[in-house]
Protein backbone atom coordinates (compact mmCIF):
# COMPACT_ATOMS: atom_id res chain seq x y z
CA UNK A 1 0.00 0.00 0.00
CA UNK A 2 2.86 2.34 0.75
CA UNK A 3 4.32 1.63 -2.49
CA UNK A 4 0.93 2.25 -4.36
CA UNK A 5 0.82 6.07 -1.90
CA UNK A 6 4.49 6.96 -3.42
CA UNK A 7 3.56 6.32 -6.83
CA UNK A 8 0.62 8.10 -6.82
CA UNK A 9 2.79 11.63 -5.79
CA UNK A 10 4.92 11.13 -7.45
CA UNK A 11 2.78 10.49 -10.80
CA UNK A 12 0.80 13.37 -9.71
CA UNK A 13 3.86 16.01 -8.80
CA UNK A 14 5.23 14.99 -12.65
CA UNK A 15 2.09 15.77 -14.21
CA UNK A 16 2.67 18.86 -12.69
CA UNK A 17 5.70 19.48 -13.45
CA UNK A 18 4.66 18.81 -17.31
CA UNK A 19 1.92 21.41 -16.79
CA UNK A 20 4.31 23.79 -15.87
CA UNK A 21 6.53 23.49 -18.43
CA UNK A 22 4.41 23.73 -21.37
CA UNK A 23 2.85 26.82 -20.04
CA UNK A 24 6.39 28.63 -20.14
CA UNK A 25 7.00 27.66 -23.85
CA UNK A 26 3.88 30.06 -25.19
CA UNK A 27 5.31 33.14 -26.52
CA UNK A 28 3.13 36.08 -26.64
CA UNK A 29 3.44 38.07 -30.03
CA UNK A 30 4.90 41.73 -30.03
CA UNK A 31 3.30 44.19 -31.59
CA UNK A 32 5.24 46.58 -34.36
CA UNK A 33 3.23 49.71 -35.23
CA UNK A 34 3.35 51.30 -38.73
CA UNK A 35 2.37 51.31 -42.57
CA UNK A 36 1.71 48.26 -43.70
CA UNK A 37 0.76 48.91 -47.17
CA UNK A 38 3.61 47.98 -49.50
CA UNK A 39 2.41 50.18 -52.04
CA UNK A 40 2.65 53.30 -49.55
CA UNK A 41 6.07 55.23 -49.98
CA UNK A 42 7.08 54.85 -45.94
CA UNK A 43 5.64 50.86 -45.98
CA UNK A 44 7.25 49.09 -43.06
CA UNK A 45 8.49 45.93 -43.72
CA UNK A 46 8.79 44.99 -39.91
CA UNK A 47 5.19 46.40 -38.95
CA UNK A 48 2.95 43.92 -38.31
CA UNK A 49 0.22 46.33 -37.05
CA UNK A 50 -1.45 49.44 -39.14
CA UNK A 51 -1.21 52.79 -37.47
CA UNK A 52 -2.58 54.31 -40.15
CA UNK A 53 0.63 56.27 -41.03
CA UNK A 54 0.80 55.09 -44.86
CA UNK A 55 1.83 57.81 -47.06
CA UNK A 56 1.11 58.16 -50.89
CA UNK A 57 2.20 61.75 -51.61
CA UNK A 58 5.99 62.17 -52.12
CA UNK A 59 7.55 66.03 -52.66
CA UNK A 60 9.70 68.43 -50.56
CA UNK A 61 8.54 68.65 -46.84
CA UNK A 62 10.49 71.68 -46.10
CA UNK A 63 8.56 74.38 -45.67
CA UNK A 64 10.79 76.80 -45.93
CA UNK A 65 12.45 75.49 -49.93
CA UNK A 66 11.16 77.25 -52.71
CA UNK A 67 9.38 73.78 -54.03
CA UNK A 68 7.92 73.02 -50.62
CA UNK A 69 4.56 71.00 -51.08
CA UNK A 70 2.32 70.93 -48.46
CA UNK A 71 -0.01 68.06 -49.60
CA UNK A 72 3.45 65.71 -49.60
CA UNK A 73 3.94 63.40 -46.45
CA UNK A 74 7.02 62.08 -47.69
CA UNK A 75 10.35 63.91 -48.61
CA UNK A 76 11.47 62.88 -52.26
CA UNK A 77 14.74 64.43 -51.38
CA UNK A 78 13.66 67.13 -54.12
CA UNK A 79 13.59 70.33 -51.79
CA UNK A 80 15.34 73.60 -53.20
CA UNK A 81 16.71 75.86 -50.84
CA UNK A 82 15.73 79.56 -51.57
CA UNK A 83 18.58 82.27 -52.23
CA UNK A 84 17.08 85.77 -52.26
CA UNK A 85 19.14 88.03 -54.88
CA UNK A 86 19.66 89.54 -58.13
CA UNK A 87 18.70 87.29 -60.91
CA UNK A 88 18.95 89.42 -64.30
CA UNK A 89 22.97 88.51 -65.42
CA UNK A 90 22.71 91.94 -66.90
CA UNK A 91 23.01 93.49 -64.07
CA UNK A 92 26.06 94.50 -61.94
CA UNK A 93 24.90 92.76 -59.14
CA UNK A 94 23.96 89.89 -60.36
CA UNK A 95 23.72 86.83 -58.08
CA UNK A 96 24.67 83.58 -59.93
CA UNK A 97 23.38 81.73 -56.87
CA UNK A 98 20.11 83.40 -56.44
CA UNK A 99 16.96 81.41 -56.95
CA UNK A 100 14.45 84.48 -56.28
CA UNK A 101 14.70 87.89 -57.65
CA UNK A 102 14.21 90.23 -54.76
CA UNK A 103 14.18 93.72 -56.82
CA UNK A 104 17.72 94.63 -56.04
CA UNK A 105 19.28 94.40 -59.50
CA UNK A 106 21.02 97.12 -60.98
CA UNK A 107 21.37 97.92 -64.79
CA UNK A 108 23.37 100.44 -66.03
CA UNK A 109 22.45 102.29 -68.99
CA UNK A 110 20.50 104.72 -70.91
CA UNK A 111 17.02 105.83 -69.03
CA UNK A 112 16.23 108.51 -71.66
CA UNK A 113 13.20 107.12 -73.94
CA UNK A 114 13.80 109.83 -76.68
CA UNK A 115 17.47 108.49 -77.03
CA UNK A 116 18.80 106.71 -79.83
CA UNK A 117 20.14 103.96 -77.44
CA UNK A 118 17.83 103.81 -74.96
CA UNK A 119 17.75 100.77 -72.55
CA UNK A 120 14.39 99.45 -71.09
CA UNK A 121 16.02 97.37 -68.90
CA UNK A 122 18.66 100.11 -67.23
CA UNK A 123 17.88 100.85 -63.90
CA UNK A 124 20.43 103.77 -63.57
CA UNK A 125 21.62 106.38 -65.90
CA UNK A 126 25.73 105.92 -67.00
CA UNK A 127 26.01 109.19 -69.03
CA UNK A 128 25.72 107.26 -72.17
CA UNK A 129 22.46 108.21 -74.09
CA UNK A 130 22.76 109.76 -77.63
CA UNK A 131 20.34 111.51 -79.62
CA UNK A 132 20.00 112.00 -83.38
CA UNK A 133 21.03 115.49 -84.53
CA UNK A 134 16.98 115.98 -85.33
CA UNK A 135 15.74 115.80 -81.79
CA UNK A 136 18.69 117.74 -80.58
CA UNK A 137 17.84 120.26 -82.78
CA UNK A 138 14.32 120.73 -82.25
CA UNK A 139 13.53 123.46 -80.35
CA UNK A 140 13.88 127.22 -80.20
CA UNK A 141 17.75 128.48 -80.26
CA UNK A 142 18.59 132.02 -80.05
CA UNK A 143 22.00 133.30 -82.12
CA UNK A 144 23.64 134.98 -79.62
CA UNK A 145 26.99 135.77 -81.76
CA UNK A 146 27.26 135.75 -85.27
CA UNK A 147 29.99 136.42 -88.06
CA UNK A 148 29.71 137.73 -91.05
CA UNK A 149 31.04 137.94 -94.64
CA UNK A 150 29.80 139.57 -98.00
CA UNK A 151 30.83 141.17 -100.86
CA UNK A 152 28.16 144.23 -102.38
CA UNK A 153 28.30 146.33 -105.52
CA UNK A 154 28.35 149.96 -104.45
CA UNK A 155 28.50 151.26 -108.35
CA UNK A 156 24.80 152.64 -107.19
CA UNK A 157 26.60 155.09 -104.94
CA UNK A 158 28.61 156.68 -108.26
CA UNK A 159 26.33 159.78 -108.32
CA UNK A 160 27.30 160.34 -104.58
CA UNK A 161 30.77 160.31 -104.39
CA UNK A 162 32.07 160.89 -107.96
CA UNK A 163 33.44 157.36 -108.56
CA UNK A 164 32.75 154.10 -108.71
CA UNK A 165 33.64 152.07 -105.52
CA UNK A 166 33.12 148.73 -106.78
CA UNK A 167 32.63 145.61 -105.16
CA UNK A 168 33.58 146.35 -101.50
CA UNK A 169 33.77 143.60 -98.73
CA UNK A 170 31.58 143.87 -96.13
CA UNK A 171 32.28 141.81 -92.45
CA UNK A 172 32.15 141.83 -88.95
CA UNK A 173 30.40 140.70 -85.69
CA UNK A 174 26.97 140.75 -84.86
CA UNK A 175 25.22 139.34 -81.08
CA UNK A 176 21.28 139.21 -80.34
CA UNK A 177 21.11 138.57 -84.04
CA UNK A 178 18.02 136.99 -84.44
CA UNK A 179 16.73 133.20 -83.67
CA UNK A 180 15.83 129.79 -85.29
CA UNK A 181 13.14 127.33 -84.40
CA UNK A 182 12.88 123.52 -85.24
CA UNK A 183 9.99 121.80 -84.91
CA UNK A 184 10.64 117.97 -84.71
CA UNK A 185 9.09 115.51 -86.17
CA UNK A 186 7.24 117.83 -87.88
CA UNK A 187 10.65 119.35 -89.55
CA UNK A 188 8.92 122.49 -90.38
CA UNK A 189 11.37 125.56 -89.53
CA UNK A 190 10.77 129.61 -89.27
CA UNK A 191 14.01 131.95 -88.38
CA UNK A 192 15.20 135.45 -88.36
CA UNK A 193 18.47 137.35 -88.62
CA UNK A 194 18.11 140.88 -87.58
CA UNK A 195 21.83 143.02 -87.00
CA UNK A 196 23.23 145.97 -88.55
CA UNK A 197 26.65 145.86 -90.86
CA UNK A 198 29.46 147.79 -90.03
CA UNK A 199 30.06 151.26 -91.61
CA UNK A 200 32.22 150.87 -94.45
CA UNK A 201 35.01 153.86 -95.79
CA UNK A 202 35.66 154.12 -98.82
CA UNK A 203 38.41 156.37 -99.34
CA UNK A 204 37.69 159.85 -97.39
CA UNK A 205 34.06 158.86 -97.95
CA UNK A 206 31.70 156.62 -94.92
CA UNK A 207 28.77 154.32 -96.32
CA UNK A 208 26.59 153.75 -92.82
CA UNK A 209 26.03 150.40 -91.80
CA UNK A 210 23.46 148.16 -93.71
CA UNK A 211 20.70 146.67 -91.89
CA UNK A 212 19.58 143.21 -91.97
CA UNK A 213 16.37 141.47 -91.55
CA UNK A 214 15.73 138.34 -92.82
CA UNK A 215 13.06 136.02 -91.87
CA UNK A 216 11.99 132.55 -93.50
CA UNK A 217 9.26 129.82 -92.50
CA UNK A 218 9.37 126.56 -94.68
CA UNK A 219 10.50 123.07 -93.63
CA UNK A 220 13.96 121.25 -92.88
CA UNK A 221 15.83 118.23 -93.69
CA UNK A 222 19.50 116.82 -92.64
CA UNK A 223 21.71 115.66 -95.31
CA UNK A 224 24.88 113.86 -95.56
CA UNK A 225 25.30 111.59 -92.41
CA UNK A 226 23.20 114.98 -90.59
CA UNK A 227 26.27 117.36 -91.02
CA UNK A 228 24.24 119.59 -93.34
CA UNK A 229 21.09 121.20 -92.84
CA UNK A 230 18.87 121.81 -96.17
CA UNK A 231 16.34 124.60 -94.91
CA UNK A 232 13.43 125.21 -98.11
CA UNK A 233 11.32 128.66 -97.81
CA UNK A 234 7.90 128.03 -98.40
CA UNK A 235 7.23 131.55 -100.19
CA UNK A 236 10.01 131.28 -102.81
CA UNK A 237 11.63 127.68 -102.47
CA UNK A 238 14.86 128.62 -102.22
CA UNK A 239 17.28 126.41 -100.40
CA UNK A 240 20.19 126.65 -98.02
CA UNK A 241 22.54 125.07 -97.20
CA UNK A 242 24.25 125.17 -93.46
CA UNK A 243 27.05 122.82 -92.37
CA UNK A 244 26.07 121.74 -88.31
CA UNK A 245 29.85 122.60 -86.98
CA UNK A 246 28.93 120.80 -83.53
CA UNK A 247 26.03 120.53 -81.76
CA UNK A 248 24.86 120.02 -77.97
CA UNK A 249 22.14 119.65 -76.19
CA UNK A 250 21.93 123.40 -75.56
CA UNK A 251 24.29 124.73 -77.79
CA UNK A 252 24.61 124.57 -81.79
CA UNK A 253 27.40 126.07 -84.22
CA UNK A 254 26.79 126.09 -87.69
CA UNK A 255 27.62 128.12 -91.12
CA UNK A 256 26.11 128.98 -94.46
CA UNK A 257 25.20 131.74 -96.74
CA UNK A 258 21.93 133.40 -96.29
CA UNK A 259 20.40 134.79 -99.39
CA UNK A 260 19.63 139.16 -98.79
CA UNK A 261 17.31 141.25 -100.64
CA UNK A 262 16.79 144.65 -99.94
CA UNK A 263 16.25 148.16 -101.43
CA UNK A 264 18.90 150.57 -100.37
CA UNK A 265 19.02 153.99 -101.33
CA UNK A 266 16.29 153.24 -103.77
CA UNK A 267 18.49 150.54 -105.47
CA UNK A 268 17.40 146.55 -105.14
CA UNK A 269 20.43 144.56 -103.84
CA UNK A 270 20.64 141.15 -103.39
CA UNK A 271 23.65 139.96 -101.61
CA UNK A 272 24.76 136.32 -100.31
CA UNK A 273 25.75 136.63 -96.95
CA UNK A 274 27.87 134.21 -95.62
CA UNK A 275 27.68 133.42 -91.67
CA UNK A 276 28.59 131.49 -88.74
CA UNK A 277 26.73 131.35 -86.14
CA UNK A 278 26.34 130.27 -82.30
CA UNK A 279 22.97 129.47 -81.11
CA UNK A 280 21.90 129.03 -77.93
CA UNK A 281 18.51 126.65 -77.30
CA UNK A 282 15.99 129.10 -74.67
Amino acid sequence: MKLNKYFLLSLTLGLSILSCNDDDNEINPISIFGCTDYNAFNYNLQANTDDGTCCYISGCTNPNAINYNADACYDDGSCSETIIGCTNPNAINYNPNATEDDGSCIVLGCIDEAATNFNSEATNDDGSCEYSTSYLLSGSWDIVSLEYSTEIDLSFIEAIIGFNPGNQEVSGEASDAGSWTFQYPEYEYSNNLSFSTEPITVIAFDIPSIPIDVSSNGTWELVNNNTNLLATDDMTNVESTYNILSIQPEMLFMNGIIPFSQEIMGFSIDLQIEVEMQLQKQ
